[in-house]
């Protein structure tokens, strides 16, 4: 039940939503602000790793591709890549 409790923050702060600072303070230090500030910033842990600011989710392969074929077509007309 209460890891239902701590979803549901963790998705509020995820979603962008700003909690009051009076709240943030009343909540310092607990689970439930350390859910929200996960959320707020876009952590999350998948398959053991986790992932957020400072550890980004990896671009995929086809995106890499992409970028290379796109600078390759800059290139040939004459443009700057990148």
């Amino acid at each position: 039940m209460i890891r239902h409790i701590y979803q549901h923050v963790y998705l509020a702060g995820y979603s962008g939503w700003e909690a009051p600072g009076w709240l943030r303070r009343a909540l310092a230090r607990t689970e439930l602000h350390r859910a929200w500030l996960s959320g707020f910033h876009g952590r999350f842990e998948q398959a053991g790793v986790s992932y957020g600011p400072a550890n980004p989710y990896p671009p995929s392969e086809s995106v890499d591709r992409q970028k290379t074929e796109w600078s390759d077509h800059l290139v040939r007309y004459g443009l700057p890549p990148g």
